[in-house]
Formats: structure tokens, C-alpha cells, sequence
């Protein structure tokens, strides 16, 4: 009798501890804003982007996300410049990465990413901030290194006498 508990109670334990999953564990709320990407021509494209400005947003990113429309994106803000390495776990659909700098520059994009990579995307640059679009988002709407976003994050005031 005492083997048949042991094994029920171990059976029991199993069941109730934590299993690795190819899905989301816990939901993460991502606030929503606008920003506008500036070509170096004066025009400008509008985008609704998520914010991922916590290490639990910027961990989950657009993992296990489809659907992104040409007009939405997810802008991931960090704390100081820096080298900024991103990658492709778990996420079903390729994307550009834009890399900018704490003024709102483009310094670097990566364009059309492998689903579910595991491989880093690493930015050459210390930058600030990372935007993630659908792929095709760059060659589509002719957005370049040097190029300028726009949204509260960025110090734009440096950019705005030299333009």
C-alpha cells in the first residue's frame, strides 16, 4: 500500500510541475503609440508601434505573433546605448530590424530575418533602440541609414537644425 501512495504521490508531483512549451507562458501588455520614420527626402511614413521597454517586453517581442500589418511595428527602448543583439526564437514571421541611436538616427538595418532563428542579430553600432517590421517594411517604403524615427524616446532637438 505504501508503494501504490509513493507512486500516486509522485504521479501527482509530475503532473503539477512546470512543462516547457512552445507557447506563450504569461501574457505581456504592450502599450501601443505612434511614431513616423522620416526619409532624408522629407517624406515620412506613420506607424503604430508596441513599446518593449521592460527585459520582460524585450524578451517576448513578437514571438508567437502573425499578422503584422505594413503600418505596425514594436519599438524596443533600452536603458543606455549599447550593442544591441537580437534573434529570431520562436518568431513565426521574418522582419526587418531597424537599429537606431538614442537622437532618432538609423544606423543600421538587417533586413528580412529567418523565422526561428536562434542566431544573433547583432548591431555594429551602440545604439538605443531596435524597430521591428514586417519584412519587405525598408525596401517597400525606401527607408535608409540615416534616415530619422520619430517618437518621445528620441532627442530629436539636435536633428531638427541640421535638416
Amino acid at each position: 500500500m505504501k508503494r501504490f501512495v509513493l507512486i500516486l504521490g509522485l504521479a501527482l508531483l509530475a503532473g503539477c510541475s512546470p512543462e516547457k512549451s512552445s507557447q506563450p507562458s504569461a501574457a505581456v501588455v504592450f502599450e501601443k503609440d505612434g511614431a513616423r520614420i522620416v526619409r532624408q527626402d522629407g517624406t515620412a511614413t506613420a506607424l503604430t508601434v508596441e513599446i518593449a521597454d521592460t527585459n520582460a517586453k524585450r524578451e517576448r517581442g513578437l514571438m508567437y505573433r502573425t499578422g503584422l500589418r505594413d503600418d505596425q511595428g514594436m519599438l524596443f527602448l533600452f536603458p543606455v546605448d549599447q550593442r544591441i543583439g537580437m534573434w529570431m526564437a520562436n518568431t513565426p514571421e521574418p522582419l526587418d530590424m531597424i537599429f537606431i541611436d538614442s537622437r532618432g538616427e538609423i544606423k543600421e538595418i538587417v533586413e528580412n530575418t529567418v523565422p526561428f532563428s536562434h542566431d544573433e542579430i547583432r548591431s555594429q553600432n551602440s545604439v538605443r533602440a531596435v524597430l521591428e517590421v514586417k519584412a519587405g517594411f525598408c525596401a517597400k517604403t525606401g527607408v535608409k541609414t540615416g534616415d530619422l524615427v520619430e517618437h518621445a524616446f528620441f532627442k530629436l532637438e539636435k536633428h531638427s537644425s541640421t535638416r
